[in-house]
């Protein structure tokens, strides 16, 4: 049931990432724009850079060939996210950025960490299972 459940969550979470990273760097103001980030003259380099993290991610837990690559890139994935909601909050509390900013990129990051963390307890049972 786990195994099954992974086989549709983690290219879904993938693609999300993909998305994300591709956006970010194709459109990178726009993509600052649609999460509520600042407008000012370096923000498309700091939206790239959080684009290439997402592209990187995705790709890594993609990658059917090794197991190990899949896991740690889903934890990886899940400390960068819990990390971004804690940005998120100090940047509402330090008023450096919009409720908008921090609902759009905060929500999204916790969105992402519900997924890596499922995707992760997936991994586990089916692993256990298989042992």
């Amino acid at each position: 049931m786990n195994d099954t459940r992974n086989r549709v969550l983690v290219p879904t979470f993938a693609a999300l990432r993909f998305a994300t990273g591709v956006s970010a760097w194709l459109a990178p103001q726009k993509t600052a724009r649609l999460i509520g980030l600042g407008s000012d003259r370096q923000q498309p380099f700091t939206t790239q850079l959080f684009g290439s993290r997402e592209l990187t991610l995705a790709i890594a837990i993609t990658d059917t060939a090794s197991p190990r690559l899949r896991t740690r890139a889903l934890q990886l994935g899940l400390l960068v996210d819990t990390l971004d909601v804690v940005a998120a909050i100090r940047g509402i509390r330090r008023q450096t950025l919009s409720p908008t900013g921090a609902i759009v990129s905060g929500g999204g990051a916790a969105l992402f960490a519900c997924l890596g963390l499922a995707a992760l307890t997936g991994q586990s049972r089916a692993t256990a299972t298989v042992t």
